[in-house]
């Protein structure tokens, strides 16, 4: 139980890696606020599966397309847990999208999804850290793309590359309250989002044929990466920890 009394926002958790983290955090331990968006049944059955273990969460809705609906719920997560120890930005959005055939609509989806919002609640949680005094953990997931980008991944990968350069800053900003902000680089990570690739035998083998590791990763190993750095990240503040089979390798990177 080695996050027992801790307070754990987790955005994006109804599915996916946000889900293995909050069962992650809750079984060891923590209070989790478990937001979502669109899936409110599969947010409660892990509520349900949570509390079946002993353990404490509550649920969040936010759209994060509405950058006013990321700062409240920053503002009541803060409020429900009676405090926040961890922030981990999960939520983001991915499709393949052409640079030539991109919209504004897909620029905005991107930017506001994985951009502002993630910055401004962000902001409101570190705010309300410093004026707590509280010596806490934020994780921002980004991507491979954000260093190196695919094919079709142009406009979303700028997104996380901001967010690389963004965190780096914050975490120049925030060390002096001793509030560690790091950012864990993704690879192919079996979830929703790809699910058209790692469930088509002839697409799955084309990608991990470009992976060194040659297989996609789970939503349970990047759980336990960001779980063991929150166990013993005292003196780690400003790094980004690539979670990614190797594939930035085989990029030069």
């Amino acid at each position: 139980m080695k996050f027992l009394n801790k307070k754990a926002l987790i955005t994006g958790s109804s599915k996916g890696i946000g889900k293995a983290l909050v069962l992650q955090l809750a079984k060891e331990g923590a209070e989790v606020v478990i937001h979502y968006n669109k899936n409110q049944e599969e947010a409660q059955e892990i509520a349900e599966t949570i509390k079946k273990t002993g353990g404490k969460s509550h649920l969040l809705h936010a759209d994060l397309f509405d950058i006013d609906q990321a700062i409240k719920l920053g503002e009541e997560a803060w409020d429900i847990l009676q405090g926040i120890d961890y922030l981990i930005n999960n939520a983001g959005v991915s499709y393949k999208k052409n640079f030539l055939d991109t919209t504004l609509e897909d620029i905005d989806y991107f930017t506001n999804i994985n951009f502002k919002s993630t910055l401004l609640l962000t902001k409101v949680i570190a705010n309300k850290m410093v004026h707590s005094n509280t010596c806490g953990s934020i994780y921002t997931i980004t991507s491979v793309n954000a260093i190196q980008p695919g094919f079709g991944f142009s406009v979303y990968g700028a997104t996380k590359g901001a967010l690389e350069t963004l965190m780096k800053g914050v975490a120049l900003e925030l060390a002096q309250f001793n509030i560690k902000v790091n950012t864990i680089v993704l690879g192919a990570i079996a979830t929703d989002i790809n699910a058209s690739v790692w469930q088509d035998p002839e697409k799955l083998k084309a990608a991990t044929d470009r992976i060194p590791m040659h297989r996609f990763g789970n939503t349970e190993e990047v759980a336990h990466v960001i779980c063991n750095l929150l166990s013993c990240d005292s003196y780690m503040t400003g790094s980004t920890v690539k979670v990614d089979g190797g594939w930035l390798l085989r990029m030069g990177n």
